[in-house]
């Protein structure tokens, strides 16, 4: 039985604060290159796959540099596009509709952020990227650098969860997932193998 593990790190903490931050290209902080050289200095993977956007970019051409592992950057890794709230914190959306916020958390394929990109597009660029992951990248061990909303998406996606359900897995900054895909004679099988947060 052939075997891809893939591990989805989340990029750390960004200059900002907490926020709808999804095209919004804040850099990291100090202390979120920090954390992710901590998480990633027992590690060797033989590629690494980054979403664009700066808080995982940087830090992915420096990993690829330091430990010289070839990088991909895949702009469908990209977090969902957030539209008029893109910036802007939860309690403040809360403040001035709460309707709408609570709605999304609800339904999201069906309750779009003014001005955001829906849903089901987002639900489709991750799921044809995950795809290529594996075909790409098949038998290696990889690491995606990627973004919280990208990571629920894919727990939906393998345990057929439905994606407000995601909401309960807690994914800190700089937070590391492993994902062992199995397949044998046409047949496919992914394991969760950890979830595991910065250890500080």
């Amino acid at each position: 039985m052939n075997k891809t593990v893939i591990d989805l790190l989340r990029h750390g903490e960004v200059h900002g604060g907490g926020c709808f931050r999804g095209t919004q290209d804040d850099p990291l902080t100090k202390n979120g290159w920090r954390q992710m050289d901590n998480q990633t200095q027992a590690h060797h993977w033989q590629a690494i796959i980054s979403s664009p956007r700066n808080r995982c970019l940087r830090f992915a051409q420096h990993l690829s540099q330091q430990q010289h592992i070839p990088l991909q950057i895949d702009d469908d890794l990209r977090e969902i596009h957030f539209g008029d709230w893109e910036g802007k914190r939860h309690e403040d959306i809360h403040q001035h509709t709460p309707e709408l916020l609570q709605a999304f958390y609800r339904n999201p394929i069906k309750n779009t952020p003014p001005s955001g990109e829906p849903f089901i597009e987002f639900q489709q660029r991750i799921t044809q990227s995950w795809h290529n992951v594996l075909n790409t990248y098949h038998g290696q061990h990889i690491l995606l650098i990627t973004h919280a909303g990208v990571i629920r998406l894919l727990f939906s996606l393998i345990f057929k969860l439905p994606y407000p359900q995601c909401f309960q897995f807690d994914l800190p900054p700089a937070s590391l997932t492993r994902f062992s895909h199995f397949k044998n004679d046409g047949e496919t099988f992914t394991q969760l193998n950890f979830l595991r947060p910065l250890e500080h």
